[in-house]
């Protein structure tokens, strides 16, 4: 009994392992790797969607070198050393090009902090006018008695 559930499971794991790495093989398309390029022709349209002549044969040859077998890797690194980085929808995610990937979510966290700070100093200012408010209305009244009581004191003096 137990032999047999191990045999089932090894048995499952081969066929979905194959299922996967078919499905790696096969679903290369010449879209999905034009989809991450540009077309160099200065249209600045994705390859895959470009119409100019360039494009289509880009396209084509993209389609020859997926019949090699070359991986979409392969094929990009052929396109980026033919043309250079700017064949590239996006830009690489090492070195200088980094900061292109990194910068809007600094920014946009600096921002968010900035105006955090400023809310919590807002904030902060109306307690305090209100603590500030609440002292001197507090000595009016008692000094405006006091001054009231001593001008009467005085004139009542025998």
């Amino acid at each position: 009994m137990r032999y047999r559930r191990i045999v089932t499971f090894l048995l499952l794991f081969f066929f979905l392992s194959l299922f996967v790495f078919a499905n790696s093989v096969l679903a290369l398309t010449v879209d999905d790797v034009a989809g991450e390029l540009i077309c160099p022709c200065g249209c600045g349209k994705m390859l895959d969607v470009c119409e100019m002549e360039s494009a289509r044969q880009m396209r084509v040859l993209i389609e020859e070198m997926i019949d090699e077998g070359q991986d979409k890797d392969q094929i990009i690194n052929y396109f980026v050393n033919q043309y250079g980085e700017k064949v590239l929808a996006a830009p690489s995610k090492k070195g200088f090009n980094l900061i292109a990937w990194v910068a809007p979510f600094l920014v946009i966290g600096l921002g968010a902090g900035i105006i955090w700070l400023v809310i919590a100093k807002w904030a902060l200012r109306g307690k305090v006018e209100e603590e500030e408010s609440k002292n001197t209305d507090q000595d009016q009244p008692e000094k405006k008695y006091t001054d009231k009581l001593k001008k009467e004191l005085e004139e009542f003096k025998f």
